[in-house]
């Protein structure tokens, strides 16, 4: 028996281009570092050392980033070649796991906060939810009248009958009571929408498995499933947190907090914060920055502007104003 943590991080994120267009949606950055990294560490920091990552879109990429990072971790990918829903990517790591593990899946663009030390001790499986104030947008659970075990899921209730949504933080005893029921979601072509779902895999473990099932509340839960969203979430992390200044490569600026500023960047005659996060290997010289985040090895010069999302590599010189730009760009407003 092993414990070990499931990570599915296939998804192509449409919703995040021009971003996604050249990162898998698992890698773009919040608060200092990619999302999926932000899941590795968490679960990690309550004694999980055994990963398997489904993985898809630009995955070459998301592997090497990811074992770079984590060399003390055993980490494992699996492919998502065709995208066929949750609970068949889920269903591609079958091989990974004995069916006496122990396992957490965490979907892989859920940023949370929660005691994972607490809730692996249970010996029921649990599902994490998160107060919502409109249970109609989300998958939800249904509660017995002791309100401690879970009776049903509920997707997207016209109806609510409670306000407790699943974010994607889930525990199981037994990887096989999980597998087992993913296994006839897929060969009974249980489809939601096209698409063979997780929950529908729960559905069948309370139902037909006679598993009980209970629930802990998650004590944070921060959506990075859009720009705007990317942005609200890198603030409330950065003011929760706190951030980080680690580079000592500071002249004649003023840094407003918090602030998440990687080990190297470079910043010169400016102003930055609050809630701005900088990645390895930027520079930024006379600009003015607030409620933004800049990607690895950019660079900004004689620059103003708030609530901005910038790539990876890029060079901005002479701009004013809201920038969402991707990769390998140059934007000069000096030269048109």
């Amino acid at each position: 028996m092993a414990l070990k943590c499931l990570i599915p991080a296939a998804g192509k994120g449409t919703r995040m281009r021009p971003l996604s267009h050249s990162l898998p949606k698992a890698m773009l950055p919040v608060a200092g570092k990619p999302t999926v990294f932000h899941i590795i560490d968490k679960v990690a920091r309550a004694g999980v050392k055994d990963f398997v990552i489904i993985t898809g879109y630009l995955r070459e990429l998301m592997e090497a980033e990811i074992l770079a990072a984590y060399p003390h971790l055993h980490i494992s990918f699996v492919p998502q070649i065709e995208q066929k829903g949750l609970g068949h990517a889920m269903l591609l790591a079958r091989d990974h796991f004995a069916d006496d593990d122990t396992l957490l899946v965490v979907y892989g663009d859920t940023l949370f906060e929660a005691n994972l030390t607490a809730i692996m001790k249970s010996t029921r499986a649990m599902i994490g939810v998160f107060e919502v104030e409109d249970p109609r947008r989300f998958g939800i659970i249904e509660l017995d009248s002791k309100g401690d075990t879970i009776v049903n899921f509920i997707e997207k209730p016209d109806k609510p009958v409670t306000n407790l949504a699943m974010p994607g933080v889930n525990y199981f005893p037994k990887a096989g009571d999980l597998f087992r029921a993913l296994e006839k979601v897929v060969s009974d072509n249980i489809e939601s929408k096209g698409e063979y779902q997780a929950t529908d895999a729960y559905q069948i473990m309370l139902r037909d498995f006679k598993l009980p099932m209970g629930y802990f509340l998650i004590d944070a839960w921060d959506d990075a499933g859009t720009l705007e969203a990317m942005l609200e979430t890198n603030r409330q992390i950065l003011e929760r947190e706190g951030g980080a200044i680690l580079t000592t490569e500071i002249e004649g600026s003023e840094i407003i907090e918090p602030v998440y500023i990687a080990q190297g960047v470079v910043i010169r005659n400016s102003k930055v914060g609050p809630d701005v996060s900088i990645a390895p290997g930027c520079t930024l010289e006379n600009v003015e920055i607030t409620n933004s985040i800049i990607d690895i090895e950019t660079h900004l010069k004689n620059v103003r502007t708030h609530g901005s999302l910038i790539g990876r590599y890029s060079d901005i010189f002479q701009v004013e104003g809201r920038l969402i730009i991707g990769d390998h760009c140059l934007i000069d407003g000096k030269n048109g």
